[in-house]
């Protein structure tokens, strides 16, 4: 669909906008529509709805778990505004033919060297991105706005909402916008939206940390006849100081067991001794190596390595022409288009240092400075006072997410009057409602879609597990087609976390 370049200069031109729906699949109960966004920013609709719309429709009615979801796909139809400058309209490339080289990640990589590569890389992002004419139009306000075109020509007199990650910044954008059009709004997984970005990429790569200690650090020091890996949390953490560079390239952010860091040290020394060996011929020496003396340790400890293993041979970064993907493009945008970016380069690069020094566990993923080259802020943020007017608002939340954390939630919960929290105990999943086999969590969402039904109170817990796959009584008519349609769904999710293609 056309929609402004700047909505606030309408006569100014015209950029294309995808849209994406999938209708109510019983037309006779058709109650109204649900927009949608999957994260990101720079997540795109496009193949992620349809797949939802079929998981949902596969669902039996009467199921106690899921046959909320059923009846959604029975009685909404479901849109999402493909986020400007994604394929599916006009793309928002970052290109330039000066040359830049790419950085390895900055809290596995604290050489002066690298250091300096992404310096210069944060330059050239920045450079790539204003020398495109519509950088100041890619940023969370102008989606907003296109969003309620959509909802007007499509003769919607609400916009029922669910967002998910960065879907719930954009949702609380909309909100703050149009409260007078609000109806169901289940903000998922969400980035806390009273705060900034910063803010939020702190707490992400905190909540990382602490996995590691609940999963590695923790039970490594309760179990040292075992694991060898030491007698207390911190003597288990320092282990991680000992690995090469590409190793703690390859594991950052990815650790969930204690086999993780034995196999993990192993390799280290091995490519410490061989630095130029072979993908194939470390998998061989994987295969073949005794990890440890118990069977079962030494096979976890095996696969999980040889599952990694590919991730410890990126491509080199070499000096080339700058390109960015639309994704990347996107967010590069929106994250300086939203607000002001406090700092400067000295700033920035302190911070990135206190983090990887106090959090050796995570990865840099998020922690771009780009900002602090791009002159300025080009989105008007509407005062989240308005969103009070917008009715009620659903949050969900895993417990232990490790990428957008509880946190999120709990502070957007006590800053505002209209937020109601549930939150999924025992779980991290990122992604809540849709993912777990608890009534209380899919059937409380999905009735508050179906009817604006919430329970008393304003926050609500629910003891959650991850859904489980291919039973034949958990709730699906095709339950093979659930678990491809939920892997299909793994991209939502944040633009500080690991993509699904960097998951060993």
């Amino acid at each position: 669909m056309g929609v402004p370049v700047d909505h606030h200069h309408p006569d100014d031109g015209i950029i294309e906008v995808g849209l994406v729906r999938v209708t109510a699949s019983d037309p006779t109960r058709r109650q109204a529509a649900i927009f949608f966004n999957p994260g990101g920013p720079g997540e795109t609709p496009m193949d992620i709805l349809p797949s939802l719309a079929q998981y949902w429709d596969n669902a039996y009615v009467d199921h106690p778990v899921h046959g909320s979801k059923k009846r959604l796909a029975e009685q909404f139809d479901l849109i999402a505004v493909v986020p400007r400058g994604l394929n599916g309209g006009t793309p928002f490339l970052c290109t330039s033919d000066n040359e830049a080289t790419d950085f390895h990640d900055i809290v596995a990589d604290r050489s002066p060297e690298n250091i300096q590569a992404m310096d210069a890389y944060m330059r050239a992002t920045a450079a790539a991105c204003r020398a495109n004419p519509l950088y100041p139009f890619i940023n969370t306000e102008q989606t907003v706005y296109d969003m309620e075109v959509a909802r007007r020509a499509l003769g919607e007199p609400k916009l029922h909402y669910l967002g998910y990650s960065y879907g719930a910044w954009l949702g609380s954008w909309y909100a703050a916008s149009f409260p007078e059009h609000v109806g169901r709004m289940v903000l998922d997984s969400g980035m806390d939206w009273t705060a900034d970005w910063n803010t939020n990429i702190t707490r992400s790569k905190i909540a990382s940390q602490n996995r590691f200690d609940r999963l590695v650090g923790r039970p490594a020091a309760n179990d040292y006849e075992r694991y060898g890996l030491g007698r207390d949390l911190p003597s288990v953490l320092a282990r991680i100081g000992e690995l090469a560079v590409p190793v703690r390239r390859a594991w950052g952010g990815f650790w969930k067991s204690p086999e993780n860091l034995i196999g993990a040290l192993a390799v280290s020394d091995w490519l410490r001794a061989e630095p130029n060996m072979s993908l194939e011929t470390l998998t061989e020496r994987m295969k073949a190596h005794r990890f440890h003396r118990d069977d079962a340790t030494n096979t976890a400890i095996r696969d999980d390595a040889i599952r990694y293993a590919w991730r410890l041979f990126p491509v080199s970064y070499q000096p080339e022409p700058f390109r960015f993907d639309d994704v990347s493009s996107l967010f590069s945008a929106v994250m300086c288009n939203d607000m002001p970016y406090a700092g400067d380069v000295t700033h920035h690069q302190a911070r990135v240092a206190t983090l990887a020094e106090t959090l050796p566990a995570t990865n840099g993923r998020g922690l771009e400075y780009h900002c602090v080259f791009w002159g300025g802020s080009h989105a008007m943020r509407p005062p989240l006072s308005r969103v009070g007017a917008a009715g009620d608002i659903l949050m969900v939340h895993a417990s232990l997410d490790p990428v957008t954390p509880l946190q999120n939630g709990t502070s957007v919960l006590a800053s505002t009057t209209m937020t109601h929290l549930l939150v999924a105990e025992g779980i991290e999943e990122h992604g809540v409602f849709g993912f777990t086999d608890s009534a209380c969590v899919e059937d409380t969402v999905g009735r508050y879609l179906l009817t604006g039904i919430l329970p008393a109170g304003r926050e609500y817990h629910c003891t959650a597990t991850p859904a489980a796959h291919g039973e034949t009584d958990d709730g699906f008519t095709r339950p093979g087609d659930a678990v491809v349609l939920r892997s299909e769904l793994s991209g939502l999710r944040s633009p500080f976390a690991p993509r699904a293609g960097d998951r060993p």
